[in-house]
């Protein structure tokens, strides 16, 4: 980025009985510069605190626009115009004035270009969407490729508070920018007025909407990005879970010692040994509790017969969980071809021209699947097995076409679908144990 766009707040100065606020001397984090001001905005740029490449002024009519006439002397006319338009409570600034404002505001700050946001002084219920509406236009006012500086010091509290909100309401609009709070604490019985650096309340605000994110939909691109720092392996986990979610490629999940591949499995549990909790921040370590949850979960017995099918299973529980309905569909249906496969040929695991058959181009012969055939074999022995893994295959190709219709010209309908998931739950398990008898 290229430098900063500042958006700051202006009230109406409520230190002081006669007006604006009183001045003091700003003191800046890092570098420790100081500048004696009343107007906390000309301190950013006195002591150069970060490279500002356009400013966004917000507030009130009645405001005191006024107090960001830097050069009196020369501007008396505009000074007592505003003044007085700023103390009419039923108007306020007039909109020549704020036109008049933005184009003089630029000569006082090293030529920087200045927007002003003025909305109504009823900050109240009855008042806030108009507000929030107004707030929501200023990442539209950004100017391109800067960072964001939010500078709460001035101003009714309330403003500071919707401001926040509708930057994260519309944090699409400004993805990849930095954004840093500030607020220049004014000390009454000190001459020193300390600047904090609140940065952090942004960042905190990101990691929960990527926890949020991830606990509900099984997205961790963005966990994983805030996480890289402390956790590397934690990271890269995150993001390869997410391509497995987001692309249904279930069966890179589970480990099977023949594939010549890092299974997703072995790659979270390495992840977690990998992970030192102390000194970590807490919000870390309830990630790395979750992802130790969701280990123990896919993990199988050792000895277990279908260790990719049964692993799939338990992925696909998970899916439903986070009524990710796709993916929970099409991996319950990998569960029964896997299954399959991994009984009579575990080579042929995620081969379905051997589970489905093929057409042999040169015979011009359509050659039966044997995954398939041995599926018939068991419907054969099971009437329920046979309607109702007919039935998710039946739904698994309904959601892959859009949501087609069934043979009764009936669309599907989301409400139905987990009550017909769970019900093919028992019967998965009664079509291992027939699977376990047959030879």
């Amino acid at each position: 980025m290229n430098g900063y766009t500042l958006i700051s707040c202006i009230g109406t100065g409520m230190y002081k009985k006669e007006g604006g606020y009183r001045p003091t001397t700003y003191q800046f984090p890092g570098n420790g510069k100081k500048f004696r001001t009343t107007i906390f905005l000309e301190a950013i740029f006195k002591t150069e605190y970060r490279p500002i490449k356009k400013v966004i002024v917000v507030g009130t009519r009645t405001s005191s626009w006024d107090m960001l006439i830097a050069d009196l002397n020369n501007n008396e006319d505009l000074f007592f115009k505003i003044h007085g338009e700023c103390r009419n409570k039923e108007k306020g600034i007039g909109p020549d004035s704020v036109k008049e404002l933005e184009s003089k505001l630029p000569g006082w700050y090293n030529n920087i270009p200045f927007k002003i946001v003025v909305h109504t002084n009823e900050i109240n219920h009855e008042n806030v969407e108009n507000i929030f509406k107004a707030y929501g236009e200023i990442p539209d006012l950004l100017e391109p490729n800067t960072d964001i500086l939010f500078d709460i010091s001035h101003g009714f509290r309330s403003m500071h508070l919707l401001l926040f909100q509708s930057l994260q309401l519309n944090a699409s609009k400004i993805s990849g920018r930095r954004v840093e709070l500030i607020y220049g604490e004014y000390i009454e019985d000190e001459d020193i007025s300390y600047v904090r650096d609140l940065s952090q309340y942004w960042e905190y605000y990101e990691i929960s909407s990527a926890k949020k994110l991830f606990e509900e939909k099984l997205d961790g691109r963005l966990l994983a990005e805030k996480i890289k720092q402390d956790w590397e392996s934690g990271e890269k986990f995150l993001n390869r879970l997410s391509d497995i979610v987001e692309c249904n490629f279930s069966l890179q999940i589970p480990y099977k010692k023949e594939w010549n591949r890092d299974a997703a499995i072995n790659q979270l549990k390495n992840a977690l040994k990998d992970f030192n909790k102390t000194g970590k921040p807490k919000w870390i370590i309830e990630v790395w509790d979750k992802l130790d949850e969701m280990y123990k979960r896919l993990s199988v017995k050792e000895n277990e017969k279908y260790p990719v099918a049964k692993t799939v299973w338990e992925y696909s529980k998970i899916l439903r969980e986070k009524n990710l309905i796709t993916q929970a569909v099409i991996a319950l249906h990998v569960v029964v071809e896997t299954a399959i496969a991994e009984k009579y040929d575990p080579e042929k695991i995620g081969d379905y021209s051997w589970f489905n058959g093929y057409y042999d181009k040169k015979k011009k012969l359509k050659i039966e699947g044997i995954g398939d055939k041995k599926l018939k074999k068991i419907y054969k022995k099971s009437n329920k097995i046979g309607m109702s893994l007919g039935k998710l295959e039946g739904l698994r190709d309904r959601i892959a076409h859009g949501g087609g219709k069934d043979k009764k010209e009936n669309f599907p309908h989301l409400a139905n679908i987990d009550g017909i998931l769970k019900s093919i739950d028992d019967v998965i398990q009664e079509f291992f144990t027939i699977l376990d008898q047959d030879d």
